[in-house]
């Protein structure tokens, strides 16, 4: 029974999800310039005009940049954090571990114009440079979670025979930590290179003109004008999101291998 349960949970809520993205998605070939049904022929025209079009290119481009520098800063903070917090007493491995993932549970509009303000004052302003460090500090905690997560699933036993051998703590980090939890390091990157990519709220406030972002310039068409090439933007976010969540899928097999 309870795997009837279980399963009718399963879809329903597959279903749920995945039901409006089905009824959406064909309208991308759609001949129409309106997205209405019933579809009146179909075309590759609007994949064209978005892989063409300067507007689209260069946020999708924005975005990239944005998303691997943000990744990057993301994964040495992170990661760096993860393992400095593996190193303190249990009690305040929970204090520290509540205040580094803080920023997830923060309200996009406060973390928004917190930085914002927080830029201004500083006077660096709004551009490339603004937007990555701000998805870094968004990356920061889902990078942390998954290094940490991936470092408490390992063998204490395997650092202390290191240190044993008379190993410093840095060489074994290098030579037996990093590599086994190297798949908690990946699957943070990951987490924080879709954060910044699909990121839309803190980089209305922090975006300039050059630095426009992909969702960004899907905001603006949805606000605009409901028109093709928008839907095939999902469509292209949509399959980037489900080539992402196939390669998470794969780093977590990869890291039960490691675990005792």
């Amino acid at each position: 029974m309870s795997r009837i349960i279980y399963w009718t949970t399963v879809v329903f809520c597959t279903g749920f999800l995945a039901l409006p993205l089905l009824l959406v998605w064909p309208l991308a070939f759609n001949t129409s310039s309106f997205l209405t049904y019933p579809i009146e022929g179909l075309t590759l025209d609007w994949f064209h005009q978005v892989l063409t079009q300067p507007t689209w290119v260069n946020a999708l481009m924005n975005s990239l940049k944005v998303a691997v520098g943000a990744m990057v800063l993301a994964v040495v903070i992170g990661g760096l954090a993860a393992t400095g917090v593996m190193l303190v007493p249990r009690a305040l491995q929970v204090v520290l571990t509540g205040l580094f993932v803080s920023p997830i549970i923060v309200p996009s509009v406060v973390v928004g114009v917190a930085f914002a303000y927080a830029f201004g004052r500083a006077g660096i302003g709004g551009g490339y440079f603004s937007l990555v460090l701000a998805h870094a500090v968004l990356g920061s905690p889902l990078v942390f979670l998954s290094v940490i997560t991936s470092l408490r699933g390992l063998d204490p036993n395997l650092d202390l025979a290191g240190a044993s051998m008379g190993a410093s703590r840095g060489y074994r980090f290098l030579t037996i930590i990093l590599p086994l939890a190297l798949p908690g390091y990946a699957a943070g990157a990951l987490f924080a290179f879709i954060t910044s990519f699909d990121e839309v709220v803190v980089a209305l406030f922090l975006a300039d003109p050059g630095s426009t972002t992909l969702p960004i310039a899907l905001f603006a068409g949805l606000r605009d004008r409901l028109q093709p090439p928008i839907v095939v933007v999902a469509v292209l976010l949509s399959l980037v999101s489900l080539v992402f969540l196939a390669l998470l899928r794969r780093l977590q097999m990869r890291g039960s291998v490691h675990k005792p």
